[in-house]
């Protein structure tokens, strides 16, 4: 096990998810790793908290006004809102063995926090639990280590077990308040490194990427890459690069866009899937709707 975690921790390093500390050694000590956000980890923590906040918007179906604030202390909690903000807490002292944290960051932890101000019996915990749960498989290829346990009877965790011999990383945390309020918990810290374990440093999910789309073309189609680059960027507002040689190591990004001499005579290109490993012809004035209808369909898929 340690061993699995030192080869992921040496690719974060090398794909730009983790940040050496000075102190920060990948060697066998049985103690966890600690490292800083590499670049890359803060655009994760930036999409996911984006996916994070979205999934309440999506379930309340309107019937609760959802506010977002730099702080709770800024509004006066009236029923029928659920207040969103980002706060620290004192750490739980649990030691998976792999860890993040910002660059001078002090011993709190970093959390995500929303407060349904409503009564409780208006929510199901249960049911809620399980939405949650559904919530997080979307966006883990390993389902089978997420585990939903209720420590109490007005409380779930949700956690994500690396292994059996060692501390799970806790997730989100559902707990009732005195029958008049409902929060949620989100360990920052824990949840971008969970999402980069399961995804092996790598192959994050789509919806997650830094980049979803690479367009590679030859100096004929540069142009043409030009076009679609803007198009998918501007319009459908996905993430893109273009690619050239010094781009080897790309295959992390979701899907490739192909372009050839012949793409400008019979307007052809190909499209690789990361996640199938196929390649599919399409028409360069239907792929960028093709691959924005995929993205908006990860939206609703669980």
């Amino acid at each position: 096990m340690l061993s699995q975690i030192q080869q992921l921790a040496q690719k974060g390093l090398q794909n730009g998810f983790l940040k050496s500390i000075s102190s920060t050694v990948v060697n066998n000590d049985a103690s966890s790793l600690i490292f800083h956000y590499g670049p890359f980890a803060s655009n994760l923590f930036y999409y996911f908290r984006h996916e994070w906040i979205k999934s309440f918007i999506k379930n309340n179906g309107g019937q609760y006004n959802f506010l977002w604030v730099d702080s709770i202390d800024q509004v006066i909690q009236t029923p029928n809102m659920t207040i969103g903000w980002q706060t620290k807490l004192p750490n739980s002292n649990s030691h998976p063995p792999l860890l993040l944290k910002r660059e001078n960051q002090e011993e709190d932890d970093d959390y995500l926090c929303i407060n349904y101000i409503k009564p409780v019996n208006d929510i199901n915990l249960v049911r809620l639990a399980n939405e949650r749960t559904s919530f997080w498989k979307k966006y883990f290829s390993k389902r089978e280590k997420l585990e939903v346990i209720s420590i109490k009877q007005n409380q779930f965790n949700i956690n994500y077990h690396f292994s059996s011999n060692v501390e799970p990383y806790h997730l989100e945390t559902i707990q009732s308040n005195n029958n008049s309020s409902l929060n949620l918990l989100l360990n920052i810290n824990h949840t971008l490194v969970t999402l980069l374990i399961d995804s092996e440093m790598k192959s994050l999910h789509p919806l997650l990427a830094v980049h979803q789309i690479g367009i590679k073309s030859t100096s004929k189609t540069t142009e043409l890459s030009f076009y679609l680059s803007k198009l998918l960027s501007y319009k459908y507002h996905l993430r893109v690069l273009r690619l050239n040689d010094d781009n080897e190591n790309a295959d992390h990004i979701p899907f490739h866009i192909l372009l050839n001499d012949d793409s400008i005579k019979n307007g052809l290109c190909l499209v690789w899937n990361r996640d199938t490993q196929l390649n599919e012809q399409i028409h360069v004035k239907q792929v960028a709707k093709h691959l924005a209808d995929y993205f908006h369909s990860l939206e609703y898929f669980v």
